[in-house]
């Protein structure tokens, strides 16, 4: 029963969006429907929302009748975990997600946690090509680009702590991106839903969380965190993906102002989130306390990070992993 039910369910999805297109749009208008793994007031949600309200206005202005780009909704449309699948196989046409929910699909795009460039800068490089290819070459899906966020992934704690070894044993929230660090330090990770979070800390299910600081104020975290690693590590990986086949079909005009509002959402949101982190970093401290690492538990802690991630990626996709790692490094 459950193996119809999801062919079923997608069938049905597949219809209503049909149906509500076909309602609304005039004659030979392509119509675009997007997804965001994300919640309604995350950053990268609130960003591609506004992104399609100018997208849409210019190709009013400019390209009258040839474009709707319908916001559909986040999880309650697609699962997480479902939505590039989705993207893929045409029932959605452009997401907004995050590496790690497609890891298993294409595990190199973890190697951007790594970057070195901001996606503005990223964009002006081979790397920005190399990133279409792959998914395209792996998924039939087109790269659109990166809504940073400017953030990275902090370590918090509810319990006190001063050194690394004092993280061994500790159960600690994180998604698949940082169990390989996790493990490498001693700390047993633990998968659980962000919004299931605060229960898990208040419980003490969890003793800790890894996670970019908009998600501490997202899940209501910031009143339990009482201890928080200064030094900060890896930069979210969330993207902008639409069927290629989708995407191909778009004439070059409307093509080139998606790319031109892409450019301009991903600078956007890095001022944003700097600022949102900055406000963040100010109550944790008025809350709490943050632990500063000895020079060399930190580039202890820096190398272990490094290899973690990069040797977890290299294992599953050697080729691509370490050309996607090569491109962006900075040009020097």
């Amino acid at each position: 029963m459950r193996k119809l039910l999801k062919p079923l369910l997608a069938f049905c999805l597949t219809l209503v969006l049909a149906l509500g297109a076909a309602s609304s749009a005039s004659a030979g208008q392509i119509i675009v429907n997007s997804v965001s793994a994300f919640s309604p007031n995350h950053p990268t949600t609130v960003v591609l929302v506004e992104m399609i309200k100018n997208i849409q206005e210019r190709v009013n202005k400019d390209f009258p009748d040839q474009l709707r780009i319908n916001h559909r909704g986040g999880t309650e449309v697609v699962a997480q975990n479902q939505q590039v699948e989705a993207v893929r196989s045409g029932m959605i046409d452009m997401v907004a997600t995050a590496a790690s929910y497609y890891v298993s699909a294409l595990p190199e795009m973890d190697t951007l946690a790594l970057s070195e460039m901001v996606p503005a800068e990223e964009r002006q490089t081979p790397l920005f090509a190399y990133l279409d290819e792959v998914h395209r070459k792996k998924l039939d899906i087109a790269y659109i680009g990166r809504l940073g966020p400017g953030m990275t992934f902090y370590l918090s704690c509810t319990k006190p702590f001063e050194k690394l070894d004092d993280l061994k044993g500790r159960r600690i929230r994180t998604a698949a991106t940082t169990i390989p660090l996790l493990r490498l330090l001693g700390a047993e990770p633990v998968s659980i839903p962000g919004p299931e979070t605060f229960t898990a800390l208040e419980r003490g299910v969890a003793e800790g969380t890894i996670t970019v600081l908009g998600d501490l104020a997202d899940f209501g975290l910031i009143p339990l965190i009482k201890f928080t690693l200064k030094h900060s590590f890896y930069r979210p990986t969330n993207i902008v993906l639409m069927n290629g086949a989708k995407w191909d079909s778009l004439p070059a005009g409307i093509r080139n102002l998606i790319s031109e509002e892409m450019s301009k959402g991903e600078k956007v949101i890095i001022e944003r989130s700097l600022a949102l982190e900055k406000n963040i970093l100010d109550q944790l401290a008025a809350g709490g306390k943050f632990v500063e690492l000895s020079p060399a538990e930190l580039a202890k802690f820096n190398d272990m990070a490094n290899k973690a991630l990069l040797d977890t990626i290299l294992a599953k996709s050697p080729v691509e992993s370490q050309k996607i790692f090569d491109l962006s490094r900075k040009p020097k």
